[in-house]
């Protein structure tokens, strides 16, 4: 019971600092989103250039199960980012990253985000 609270407290705070991410992103508040990013990955315990590897191992090493949709949601928005400061391909390739790494979730409570980040991500 203890573990679910935790994991519910995190999947709220991950997706409220999302939408500050997305929100600040419209704005063009650039830096702002970058650091809101950039303190969710660290509540997510993400490992540093969890990118760089490969999905399985990713999902592996993040735990499986909603850390990893979660992870993939994060993807997301750093690609959200990087397309607002011009870096087209680069969000793409994060964007393909985000999509591989969810071939690899199992969620249990995010399984409804993790369809509609497939949806957005053309999976």
């Amino acid at each position: 019971m203890l573990r679910q609270d935790y994991i519910g407290r995190l999947i709220q705070q991950l997706a409220e600092a999302l939408a500050r991410v997305a929100r600040l992103a419209k704005e063009s508040k650039l830096e702002q989103a970058e650091a809101e990013l950039a303190e969710a990955e660290q509540a997510l315990a993400l490992p540093r250039g969890i990118e760089l590897f490969d999905a399985r191992s990713a999902a592996l090493v993040i735990g499986g199960g909603d850390k990893v949709v979660l992870a993939a949601l994060l993807l997301e928005h750093r690609a959200l980012l990087l397309e607002a400061r011009g870096n087209s391909g680069q969000a793409q390739r994060l964007r393909a990253r985000a999509l591989a790494l969810l071939e690899h979730a199992k969620p249990n409570e995010l399984g409804k985000e993790a369809a509609e980040l497939r949806a957005r991500l053309g999976g």
